[in-house]
């Protein structure tokens, strides 16, 4: 293989659905070139930040609906019915006859990896292609989604308490992004009120777009790196938000002592979004990480809450 291999063969090669020869072949020439050997690693972090992005729940008059159809299906073959024979392109009689027929001898059948191959692999790799295109392209973005919660079929309020504008495919578009900051507090009940005004006073969630301008804007400690922000918080902020669908304008990777223990802590704090009208105080809310695990219930995690004035 003396030329580059192309985006196709590398998305296919990232995501091993080459066939053996195939995949060897790649794999020699990606060995001696640095070009392939860059792309078809940032296909394969495709992968990763996707596995990251929580599911969307099903929901429950469609997982009735393959219930049905699962259980019909089951009871049709237990009655000793069982899927229709497919036809052949040759007819009906041809096929099943004995010599001389083309299912008799084998000449009309063709492989399965080339019945399926070609659009499976252009599926794939569209699809892949697709979300390098995001990735690469605008990685901090992905970031930011998962951290605010932008997943399809769940929108968080837009600015102003509404629900955030929504395609027809129910992806979330929403105008702005919480404050993700690091102040470095280690939080505890007896001093919330105090710790969080003093976080607040660094930080300025009603600024329009605050979400993203550079780290020196905050002045709240430092951004955590794009690698540290969990699918988990993601996922913590849809439960806790439940039907109000009111989301946090900053969120605080702190730590919060118990007075026996200290642990790491998501610090939520509710309030005046970016171009909305100013709100008197701010509702703090302390959340162990277990928030965003499957399963479990947000209210049993929250540590600690209070309501401060705004600055």
């Amino acid at each position: 293989m003396t030329s580059h291999v192309d985006a196709e063969t590398l998305a296919l090669s990232a995501e091993g659905l080459l066939e053996d020869t195939e995949e060897s072949t790649v794999q020699r020439h990606v060995a001696d070139c640095a070009v392939c050997a860059a792309q078809r690693s940032e296909l394969a972090e495709v992968t990763r930040v996707l596995a990251e992005v929580p599911a969307t729940p099903l929901p429950d008059d469609v997982a009735a609906r393959l219930d049905d159809a699962l259980r019909a299906e089951a009871d049709t073959r237990r009655n000793g019915g069982g899927p229709p024979e497919p036809e052949s392109s040759t007819g009906g009689g041809a096929a099943a006859g004995g010599g001389g027929s083309a299912a008799g001898d084998g000449a009309g059948v063709v492989p399965l990896h080339r019945r399926f191959g070609s659009s499976h692999r252009w599926i794939n790799y569209l699809a892949v292609a697709a979300a390098a295109v995001v990735v690469v392209g605008g990685g901090s973005a992905v970031v930011r989604n998962l951290a605010t919660g932008e997943t399809a079929g769940a929108p968080l309020a837009g600015p102003g308490g509404g629900v955030a504008e929504s395609s027809t495919h129910g992806e979330s578009a929403l105008s702005y992004h919480p404050l993700v900051v690091r102040s470095g507090t280690v939080y505890s009940e007896d001093r919330l009120s105090e710790q969080a005004a003093a976080v607040l006073d660094r930080s300025d969630t009603t600024a329009p777009q605050g979400a993203q301008g550079d780290a020196e804007g905050s002045g709240a400690g430092d951004r955590p790196q794009t690698s540290e922000v969990s699918s988990e918080v993601s996922s913590c902020v849809q439960k806790l938000a439940g039907e109000s669908r009111v989301r946090p304008v900053l969120i605080d990777f702190a730590e919060f002592s118990s007075g026996a223990e200290t642990s790491g802590a998501w610090v939520m704090y509710y309030g005046s979004e970016p171009g909305s009208e100013a709100h008197g105080s701010y509702d703090v809310k302390v959340v162990a990480p277990e928030c965003g695990a499957e399963g479990t219930a947000a209210d049993q995690t929250v540590l600690a809450r209070a309501t401060v004035p705004a600055p």
